[in-house]
């Protein structure tokens, strides 16, 4: 219920100006690099969202009935990450795989925007450096007037000391989006890479629990018996059966080194992403301590500009001095 204008009422009787109205977020009115962050930060949560929602069918062992199977093959033109696929209770043995090469495949892509996002910004630091550099040469004399009034030629004035503090904020601050960025990348990335482990250690272990529940001292005593009972026929159908668990057994292990193999490369792209999440955070160090670097030299920088201004210029002595021997040439011209 909003009671903004009720409570504006009871602000005007006491002669108080109104609330002003919240402010409706809108990404458009961002600029590009926030943009592109928030859209990297939708992919990477819908990434999450999916995998937390398919988890318990991801890495459930029973195998789905002859009726499911129907049904999923007539879906099957519906992508890994389609929405009716969340409502899933089986997952067949491709579907799982289908999973897996689509979540690599945009943790692929997500890192590779995060990489043009981070390459892009380093493109506007050193524009904006070089640019910074020119103006300050185009301020009027450049070298020779800062020269002339008793500075150092590379020296900055406050403006430009306050301008290149606002920029090591902005880019501290656009570090930061960034190294959030590759964070939340590289959870998504573990929880994919905890599923995948998950569900080999849960294959391996129930193809291990159907080998050990088959007697192993009669097995040979009773299968010559029920050769011996059972028609051809019968005999055929079994030799069927053992041909389909045989097929079963290389099915899972198929499936097993399917999911070992998504789970090293999960792994490795997950290593990339600590990686470079590593070499942001030692960036993001090194442009904090540049912060208060630039804070002690700004307070040691106004009191050098103090005392330059109390004392004589190299400059100024220069030019008294060039003066007096000019003047002193021209009066000993006159007199002679």
């Amino acid at each position: 219920m909003d009671i903004t204008p009720d409570f504006n009422a009871a602000l005007a009787r006491h002669s108080a100006p109104p609330i002003s109205p919240p402010e409706i977020f809108d990404i458009r009115r961002l600029d590009d690099f926030l943009q592109e962050a928030y859209r990297i930060r939708s992919h990477i949560a819908s990434l999450y969202k999916y995998l937390r929602q398919t988890r318990a069918s991801y890495l459930s062992t029973d195998r789905p009935s002859r009726a499911h199977l129907a049904r999923t093959s007539s879906n099957s033109s519906n992508t890994p990450f389609h929405p009716a696929r969340h409502a899933v209770k089986h997952l067949t043995d491709a579907q799982k795989e289908e999973i897996d090469a689509s979540t690599k495949q945009l943790i692929r892509e997500l890192t590779a925007a995060v990489a043009s996002l981070k390459d892009a910004e380093a493109v506007r630091q050193q524009t904006t450096t070089t640019l910074a550099l020119k103006k300050r040469a185009r301020t009027g004399l450049g070298a020779l007037g800062r020269w002339a009034a008793g500075g150092a030629i590379t020296a900055a004035s406050p403006e430009e000391e306050a301008a290149e503090e606002r920029e090591r904020q902005f880019s501290a601050c656009r570090a930061g989006v960034l190294e959030y960025l590759q964070t939340q990348l590289g959870l998504c990335a573990a929880f994919g890479n905890e599923m995948i482990g998950i569900r080999i250690r849960r294959v391996i272990e129930r193809e291990k629990s159907v080998l050990h529940a088959v007697p192993k001292g009669r097995y040979e005593e009773e299968e010559r018996l029920t050769e011996q009972r059972l028609a051809p026929e019968q005999l055929q159908m079994f030799a069927q059966d053992n041909q389909d668990m045989l097929k079963q057994y290389e099915d899972s292990l198929d499936q097993v080194r399917h999911a070992e193999k998504s789970l090293l490369e999960i792994s490795e792209l997950q290593s990339n992403i600590v990686n470079n999440l590593a070499i942001q955070s030692e960036h993001i160090d090194m442009l904090i301590d540049n912060t208060y670097q630039t804070a002690e030299n700004v307070g040691g920088g106004n009191k050098e500009l103090k005392k330059a201004a109390e004392r004589k210029s190299t400059a100024r002595m220069l030019f008294y001095g060039t003066s007096a021997f000019c003047l002193t040439l021209v009066v000993w011209d006159l007199l002679i």
